[in-house]
């Protein structure tokens, strides 16, 4: 007896799923393009950090909020407190660290307004303007990029 019961409950589920799956709207207009930016995709073969992905993905937003373009892009104040961007002669800046492969030629940062510093062969750190990130992702010879995180004193995470 239970199992008939079952049965009829499992079958009227069946059939409304059925019904709900043949009467989806196919009518959605498909030619609406989600408004994009040059700056919302990165680049393919661009290796980046959890980090650098989340502040891209923030950036970008924030960018289409403000409908600016970057060149006369102020970032809004949580995205200067999350990611810890320093203002530097009226421009903001993104610290981090590159992960290079061999031949990276450090001086292509430089001529895109950016600071850099060598570690060793393959490690820089650098510090570059908002409006110069779509020209830092694209440098050849860059096989990763990560944001640097801001150094907290051990006293006040323990509270």
């Amino acid at each position: 007896m239970f199992f008939i019961t079952m049965w009829k409950y499992l079958c009227s589920m069946l059939a409304v799923l059925a019904f709900t799956a043949c009467h989806t709207n196919k009518n959605m207009s498909t030619n609406t393009a989600p408004t994009e930016t040059v700056n919302d995709i990165l680049p393919e073969g661009v290796n980046v950090s959890a980090s650098f992905r989340m502040f891209w993905e923030a950036w970008n937003t924030d960018l289409r909020q403000k409908e600016d373009s970057p060149e006369k892009y102020t970032p809004s104040d949580s995205l200067i407190k999350r990611f810890s961007l320093r203002e530097q002669n009226g421009e903001y800046l993104l610290s981090g660290y590159l992960h290079a492969e061999e031949g990276f030629n450090p001086d292509n940062l430089s001529e895109i307004s950016g600071y850099i510093t060598r570690y060793s062969d393959s490690i820089y750190s650098f510090a570059v303007p908002l409006k110069s990130l779509s020209r830092l992702v694209a440098l050849p010879g860059i096989r990763y990029i990560e944001t640097a995180s801001p150094v907290q004193n051990r006293q006040s995470i323990i509270k």
